[in-house]
């Protein structure tokens, strides 16, 4: 069944408006709408009515995270049934103890809040928007985005220079331990030369002390021909000494001869 235009209406139908105003009244953002304006009445209301803007804030993200706790149900049945057999999860030792679950997916940066349900107009030809700005008003603002963008580029520009500065002052270290790692290696080629020099000088400690060996050797060499020398004069000394002994030997027995001779003769003529 075709539907009936009516005047004032685009779609044509006030069945489809209501249904549709039900559902923006009805949607997660109105609700937060409604609970914030609740809250902002009673805290300029009375100062102890803090607990109560609590449980509004509370009920808001309750209502917000009731979709993705639908979602995410298979998972917690499977977490519920993993831990109704003992499962525990990770135990280790270096498990941080200062995890802690947020909820704000901001991060704890103040992000502002937007209706913008008031920037859209229900008639567009007859359109009503409540959000205003005079000349004035968009001059000054887009002078002040204006200067906060350019604040936003020095900044920038400023954490690039840092940025920089630390990637040269990576490469000066990375620079330093080279030219330190080179050092080293100079003082062990230093150490290489000292080794080097202390195994000439025993080299020449060694040859020395053959050196002295090889004239001990010949003072050695020298006193025995000395000493044979004088082994030759001490036989030929003996030799002499025995022929001069000899020699008496034999001019005694001559004498003896020369006598007994004589002493014969003279009886002989005597007798």
């Amino acid at each position: 069944m075709a539907r009936t235009k009516e005047h004032g209406s685009l779609t044509g139908s006030k069945r489809y408006k209501a249904e549709k105003e039900a559902k923006e009244a009805n949607s997660v953002g109105a609700k937060a709408k409604k609970l914030a304006e609740q809250a902002g009445t009673v805290l300029s209301k009375t100062p102890e009515a803090v607990a109560t803007v609590g449980n509004a804030v509370n009920n808001a993200v309750n209502t917000a995270t009731t979709t993705a706790a639908k979602v995410s149900g298979a998972v917690a049945d499977a977490t519920q049934l993993a831990q109704s057999y003992g499962a525990t999860g990770y135990q280790g030792g270096y498990a941080s103890g200062a995890i802690t679950h947020n909820t704000d997916a901001y991060g704890g940066v103040s992000f502002p809040t937007q209706d913008f349900n008031g920037m859209i107009p229900s008639d567009l030809l007859n359109p009503q928007i409540e959000l205003q700005a005079t000349e004035e008003q968009l001059t000054n603002g887009l002078a002040v985005y204006a200067g906060a963008r350019r604040a936003q580029q020095l900044l920038q520009a400023g954490f690039k220079h840092i940025e920089e500065i630390g990637k040269t002052k990576q490469q000066y270290h990375k620079a330093e331990q080279s030219i330190i790692k080179a050092a080293t290696e100079g003082v062990k080629v230093q150490q290489e030369i000292v080794r080097f020099d202390k195994q000439n000088i025993e080299l020449d400690v060694d040859i020395t002390k053959r050196e002295q060996s090889n004239e001990h050797l010949k003072q050695e060499q020298i006193k025995l021909t000395g000493m044979e020398k004088e082994t030759s004069q001490l036989i030929l000394k003996i030799e002499a000494q025995e022929r001069k002994r000899d020699a008496e030997i034999q001019s005694i027995d001559a004498q003896t001869q020369n006598i007994i001779q004589k002493y014969l003769k003279d009886t002989i003529n005597n007798g």
